[in-house]
């Protein structure tokens, strides 16, 4: 299977292409992370209004990052 390259663009949308190039649904996300789907969709529309804030965020981003196979630290930097 060929890997694309991700597309340019808004933070959502890169986890989002990551994410669907792995096969992973947000339903999986959301089972293993115990963050609720509105809020991992949330997080790929960067709509940060539906997210916890502070250090939650990071950590929902963590998570995230992890369960897709990107480095949850270098994906919170950016």
């Amino acid at each position: 299977m060929a890997v694309t390259k991700a597309p340019e663009g808004d933070f959502g949308s890169r986890m989002r292409h990551a994410r669907e190039q792995r096969g992973v649904s947000l339903r999986q996300i959301a089972e293993a992370t115990k963050i609720g789907i509105s809020a991992l969709e949330a997080l790929e529309r960067n709509d940060i209004s539906r997210l916890p804030g502070g250090i939650f965020s990071r950590a929902f981003v963590r998570s995230y990052a992890a369960e897709i196979g990107v480095d949850p630290e270098q994906t919170v930097r950016k």
